[in-house]
């Protein structure tokens, strides 16, 4: 009896071997947590040859333009993701995928108190401050330059970069970890939700009270839609976003919008925008790229055909960074202060260089273990069992 084998088996197939993958690649990655949390921070005066941890303030002689917003930083990194259309056969929803990846500088010291280091960037995991995200489309390209580099420069530069394999840490959001550890600290202190949210998110909270004065401003309206519409606009911000009467709120609300933009239509008006907040992207697995998108532009200028999205991540100057790594001769050092070079070693190939203070980098390194090893156990056997049932194997 032959046995057929449809996409459904292949993506199965594709989990089970990337939940193993994940698996074993968080406890390598556990390891580097424990090697973090054994190695403690010393002034930089102080360090010896081998694996050493150091903290200071970024300083560059010689500083990059990063490629995006043109910032003057010590090193920037790029990742580029491709936008997938929708795909109803293949029952694929539009997402963002991997596309290429690019990180340039030159060596930058690190200074604190007692003295300063000269570290090489080069093959290190980055977990830095984001200075743009941008996104950029063939079909209608813009040559306006808006804080940095064109549309136009961004396709070129997508041309220029070609497809490539993810650069270690392209995924790390800094903002979203400082943000956690946030919320952790006012968690800790009891401090109540409803305050936890104006501490964190002022500009939204003070957006969403002006938005309820100038809906209270409006006073009654002589339509019973309009009027309904605007009282349930108002009650829904009197709930926080987690409870249940939000839920419920933002439910009617969506309704009623829905009710006012069909009138307004049939009345031949613009309809009414949706006010709730849009949810982010969901994260994308990502597939292997091709270069078939390369394409010239009617000038000869290489350029991308499609759509993308631009993440950049830089280490500024004046900015206070974590660094892990091998430190050993500096062979171009231009006095005896500046003898040694922090760099990745070849017998010890941990280096990290964070945004993050130490305490908060040895927490990080220890979730993202733990969420690999049992994320992708739990992934591989989920898989492996479904595949197994459909194959008729149980």
């Amino acid at each position: 009896m032959s046995m057929r084998i449809d996409s459904l088996d292949i993506a199965l197939l594709v989990g089970f071997c990337g939940g193993v993958a994940t698996f074993f690649k968080g406890f390598r990655a556990y390891r580097e947590y424990l090697l973090l949390q054994g190695t403690s921070e010393i002034p930089i005066r102080s360090i010896a040859m081998g694996l050493v941890r150091i903290h200071g303030k970024a300083t560059s002689d010689h500083p990059v333009t990063s490629p995006i917003s043109h910032t003057p930083c010590c090193v920037y990194q790029v990742h580029i993701e491709k936008w997938r259309d929708e795909n109803e056969e293949a029952h694929q929803s539009g997402l963002w995928q991997h596309y290429g990846s690019e990180a340039d500088g030159a060596p930058f010291y690190l200074e604190d108190s007692s003295g300063r280091v000269l570290v090489d960037p080069r093959g290190a995991d980055y977990d830095i401050e984001s200075t743009a995200v941008r996104e950029a489309s063939s079909a209608k390209p813009s040559s306006v330059v808006v804080n940095g580099a064109s549309e136009a420069d961004l396709l070129s530069y997508v041309a220029r970069v070609g497809p490539s394999a993810e650069a270690p840490g392209s995924r790390h959001n800094l903002e979203a970890e400082q943000m956690m550890f946030r919320m952790s600290t006012l968690a800790k202190k009891g401090t109540t939700p409803d305050e936890m949210m104006r501490q964190l998110f002022p500009q939204v909270m003070q957006g969403e009270a002006t938005m309820v004065q100038a809906l209270e401003a409006e006073g009654p309206q002589s339509d019973p839609l309009h009027e309904e519409l605007r009282l349930a606009q108002i009650e829904l911000n009197q709930h926080p976003y987690w409870s249940p009467e939000y839920a419920e709120g933002y439910k009617r609300v969506t309704k009623l919008q829905a009710q006012r933009r069909k009138q307004r239509s049939g009345e031949g008006l613009a309809p009414v925008p949706i006010t709730p907040p849009v949810l982010p992207d969901p994260p994308a697995p990502p597939p292997a790229p091709t270069a078939e998108d390369i394409v010239a532009s009617i000038d000869g200028v290489p350029s991308a055909a499609g759509r993308y999205r631009f993440t950049e991540r830089c280490i500024l100057p004046d900015h206070e960074y974590d660094v892990t790594g091998t430190c050993c001769e500096n062979p171009a050092a231009r006095d005896a202060s500046d003898r040694n070079l922090i760099k990745k070693g070849i017998h010890e190939p941990t280096f990290l260089i964070s945004g993050l203070a130490q305490p908060q980098v040895n927490t990080m390194m220890q979730m993202r273990a733990q969420l690999m090893i049992f994320g992708g156990g739990m992934l591989a056997v989920f898989c492996l069992g479904l595949l197994l049932l459909r194959l008729g194997q149980f």
